[in-house]
């Protein structure tokens, strides 16, 4: 274990140096950040032509940066990027999503590319994004299933995603 590695960090992250885990703290937003210069600089057909579907992906992009933003808050100090944390969030939005902060940001991406009519945008999504929130979400599970054994079981057991 490293000098200074709290003793309640998970498992899997112990094996990573110092180095490797700022870079995946930093490289985790940048692929977020990549999808929106997608965004920017692909070609683009509003809605895919459809003027209802520029209006839901507005609607569905704002839905789900509300979600995001709400998560982030009722997360507070415990928000970090990489899995592990020194208390179990279950108010707010957390009594019902396990996970509202990566569903807010998938909502957010899938209401902007339909929004815009990228399908650069929406392949992105479907092979960067998602999978990266999924892989995110079972490292985070994984943690929290460590440290707060039973509790963490039976706050899962009740909650979505």
């Amino acid at each position: 274990m490293l000098m200074d590695e709290p003793e309640d960090t998970p498992k899997f992250l112990k094996s990573l140096s110092p180095g490797k885990a700022l870079a995946v703290t930093l490289a985790v937003p940048s692929l977020y950040l990549l999808a929106l210069a997608l965004a920017w600089w692909a070609p683009k057909d509003f809605g895919f032509g459809q003027r209802a579907l520029a209006l839901l992906g507005l609607a569905v992009g704002l839905a789900g940066m509300g979600l995001w933003m709400l998560a982030m808050f009722h997360l507070g100090k415990s928000l970090a990027v990489l899995p592990g944390g020194d208390r179990l969030v279950t108010h707010g939005v957390y009594k019902i999503l396990r996970h509202p902060v990566y569903l807010g940001i998938d909502l957010t991406f899938l209401g902007l590319f339909l929004a815009i009519g990228s399908t650069y945008g929406m392949a992105y999504l479907a092979l960067v994004v998602l999978p990266l929130n999924v892989a995110r979400a079972r490292l985070e599970e994984q943690a929290l299933l460590e440290k707060f054994g039973e509790t963490y079981q039976a706050y899962r057991d009740r909650t979505w995603f």
